[in-house]
């Protein structure tokens, strides 16, 4: 419905078969449109007669049909509930109102009406085909399979994440000695090509929604040793609701840098909604992350995240904005006794902002987080100061359609900067990446 004329015009015949309860309301036969184009006016000629009509089925079915052609699915939704309540088995109302309900994402609510008119034994036989063609076509959106690649070039101006400091202050024998940072372990800037393939299948069941997915992405410079490859796949469960309440991630990630295994994690994220609304709602977060240095064993830790988070749609200049704001507590945990510092705490504050901006859609996020060591890092540093880390970056992504390079193909710009200030001029850094190219998806 609203896509199909035929089975516009099959329901229309339908909707005249109920019978009129209320003889103050007229015939509405007449007002029935013969053509597609004349839809737009039905709604303001039935306006009048609301107070005729106002225990009328057949009257809100035609007018939640007249809505929903005119794309206004908010309204459509009430209208044709309306009607329902006057009749629950007004056969064109429901028509309409699993089509409004499938346009808003709510599939299985939407197959499940589907199949109940499909099960009618008054269903004109002219309608049953086209109601196949929608279960069928809907069935489809319940387990989806899609890929996205993406090529993308860049300037980065710290390529090897490498320290601010030309010389740092050691602590030797008591005394304080100025060592300069060798040329390799300087930052290294240059430009970058980034490509990325990923997948991703979803599955909606009447309890349970899932999803898969997988991505395997590399950055590569003129300079091999400061390559980047990082494979990651994730597992979603969440509840199958309008407002989902809650979910789960299990996810595992490993990093290549160079041509050696630098980092690999396995975590565990889950959040529920604790309070809901119109406009705003609120999440409490945690999780829990393994993580394995491999060439520095005695850096891994087990790192855990409790937070709470409130994300909010907003109306402003007749576009939607979204909001989102989260603070953590962090904890880090030696895995082996005697590393570093020893364990580390801190905690983090995000915040996030997204809405259409001219024919694409902008995202700007910034996070700060804080950790600090529970011991001193090491004698040879400011004799044995406390690793204390501020970290601040802000990310920001503008994607738009590029139809002429295909239907699914989109234009890609990243900008991405980060300011690590420590206690230790080892752990100083900073730098900005920039780029821009396409992805596809199919």
């Amino acid at each position: 419905v609203g896509k199909n004329k035929t089975l516009i015009l099959l329901t229309t015949v339908w909707c005249v078969a109920v019978p009129v309860s209320v003889k103050a309301c007229p015939d509405l036969g007449s007002y029935y449109p013969d053509s597609d184009e004349e839809w737009d006016s039905v709604e303001q000629a039935l306006g009048p007669l609301l107070s005729q009509c106002s225990d009328s089925s057949e009257y809100f079915a035609l007018l939640g049909t007249a809505q929903l052609r005119g794309s206004d699915l908010g309204r459509a939704l009430e209208t044709l509930e309306l009607a329902l309540l006057l009749d629950p088995k007004n056969g064109a109302a429901l028509v309409d109102y699993a089509e409004v309900l499938f346009q808003q994402g709510q599939l299985l609510a939407a197959l499940e009406i589907n199949q109940q008119l499909l099960s009618r034994e008054d269903l004109p036989a002219g309608l049953k085909d086209p109601l196949r063609d929608r279960q069928r076509r809907w069935r489809s959106f319940a387990n989806q399979t899609g890929f996205e690649a993406s090529i993308l070039g860049g300037y980065d101006d710290n390529l090897n994440s490498a320290p601010m400091a030309r010389e740092l202050a050691l602590t030797l024998s008591g005394e304080s000695v100025l060592l300069q940072v060798s040329p390799e372990f300087r930052p290294a800037s240059g430009a970058y090509l980034n490509l990325a393939l990923g997948g991703i299948n979803s599955v909606v069941r009447p309890e349970i929604a899932t999803r898969f997915s997988g991505q395997v992405r590399g950055r590569f410079s003129e300079n091999s040793e400061h390559d980047l490859v990082q494979a990651s796949t994730r597992f979603v469960l969440a509840e199958t609701a309008d407002e989902t309440r809650w979910n789960a991630e299990l996810g595992f990630d490993h990093l290549i840098y160079g041509t050696d295994s630098l980092f690999s994690s396995a975590d565990l994220r889950a959040s529920y909604l604790l309070a809901g609304g119109e406009v705003c709602r609120v999440y409490p977060r945690v999780a829990i992350q393994y993580q394995v240095y491999h060439g520095q064993r005695w850096l891994s830790g087990l790192e855990s995240k409790l937070g709470l988070g409130l994300e909010c749609d907003v109306s402003a200049q007749g576009l939607m904005n979204r909001v989102a704001v989260e603070a953590s507590g962090l904890h880090n945990k030696e895995l082996k006794s005697g590393r570093l510092g020893g364990d580390r705490q801190g905690w983090q504050f995000n915040v996030a902002w997204q809405r259409q901006l001219g024919m694409g859609v902008a995202l700007l996020q910034y996070t700060f987080t804080r950790m600090e060591d529970e011991e001193g890092y090491s004698p040879l540093f400011s004799e044995g100061v406390v690793r204390d880390e501020h970290r601040d970056s802000l990310y920001f992504q503008y994607r738009r359609p590029a139809p002429i390079l295909g239907s699914n193909a989109q234009i890609l710009a990243n900008i991405y900067y980060h300011s690590q200030r420590n206690t230790i001029d080892l752990f100083q850094t900073r730098g900005t990446s920039a780029e821009i190219g396409i992805s596809w998806a199919f």
